[in-house]
């Protein structure tokens, strides 16, 4: 059996393809020529030119696929347009081109986000019934990507997974987070508790997996989390406590960082990389709460995280500190 991924030289999509692999699947991994193919050195998959962007491209390796996994995405861009070429009209074309040369196609995932919903309220978590309202150009252009995916599950059989925050070894931007509070500061944003929804990669390749071998998904949409709301300074607990170190709890008013952001925006502009804290990620960063409920999935598919957070952080920081990230 053959598996397309997109996104394979990320941090969600390596995960996919190694899961593959070790399921016996002969793996195609999407790859441009600036990926960093890092985490995919040493793993027996077949590496093809193609962007989701580029119709053509696509067409050598969507044909022979028994399975697609689309995780291919981008979070962050210096443009707006770029967001939507890659989230929204990647999803179009790639689904474009499955339903032109290969419709038979047995199943395919598409890993969405729970930005393409939006937040949530204070003790009500996310429902795939709830109806989505994305604050975030990522959040617009992710649920741009979602409504693609509904347009063409009426000739291809696709489900939608959209986890909230996920976390674990390679993960590059909540590791920031781990870094500050390496050097001693415990960083909370506002004075009012928030809430937050988490899943390790390991569970969400495991929720991919079943999504892709079970025929009650299709033309389903999930939430994917590992069953527990938790507040930041929960989370912040949690690591402080893994990583052995003493830490001092810092406050920072929610309008002093929005002035760090847009310092961070101003000077993103003589680097060929986007800030990591923009205006943008502070409109998420503003919200009370980002939780979902993943009672749908367990019901249906049968899905149990296997992680708990005192796990995966442990587990996560051994990961950094083997690397030299921490």
């Amino acid at each position: 059996m053959k598996a397309l991924v997109t996104g394979a030289t990320g941090f969600i999509g390596s995960h996919v393809a190694e899961a593959l692999v070790r399921r016996g699947f002969k793996v195609l991994c999407t790859v441009r020529p600036t990926s960093d193919r890092t985490w995919l050195q040493g793993l027996d998959v077949t590496l093809v030119d193609a962007d989701v962007t580029d119709r053509d491209s696509l067409i050598p390796a969507v044909s022979v696929a028994d399975y697609i996994f689309h995780v291919g995405g981008i979070t962050k861009a210096k443009k707006e347009s770029m967001y939507y070429k890659v989230n929204a009209d990647g999803s179009r074309v790639l689904y474009e081109v499955c339903l032109e040369h290969n419709p038979h196609v047995k199943k395919i995932v598409h890993v969405s986000s729970l930005a393409a919903s939006g937040p949530s309220e204070v003790g009500r978590p996310r429902m795939e019934t709830d109806p989505p309202r994305p604050l975030t150009i990522y959040g617009r252009s992710k649920f741009e990507g979602e409504k693609y995916a509904l347009e063409y599950m009426k000739s291809l059989p696709i489900t939608i997974l959209r986890p909230p925050a996920v976390y674990g070894p390679r993960e590059k931007d909540i590791l920031f987070y781990f870094q500050t509070m390496r050097r001693h500061l415990r960083l909370m944003v506002g004075f009012k508790p928030k809430y937050l929804s988490l899943i390790h990669v390991r569970d969400l390749v495991r929720a991919i997996m079943l999504a892709a071998e079970s025929p009650r998904s299709t033309g389903e949409v999930y939430f994917v989390d590992d069953g527990r709301i938790r507040t930041w300074t929960e989370f912040a607990g949690t690591i402080h406590e893994h990583l052995h170190t003493w830490t001092f709890p810092v406050t920072v008013p929610e309008s002093l960082l929005t002035v760090v952001a847009l310092v961070a925006e101003f000077l993103a502009q003589f680097s060929p990389r986007p800030a990591l804290l923009n205006r943008q990620k502070m409109i998420e960063l503003r919200q009370v709460a980002w939780t979902c409920s993943s009672e749908k999935i367990r019901r249906e598919l049968g899905f149990e995280p296997e992680y708990t957070l005192e796990r995966g952080c442990a587990e996560t920081i051994q990961w950094y500190r083997e690397q030299g990230w921490l």
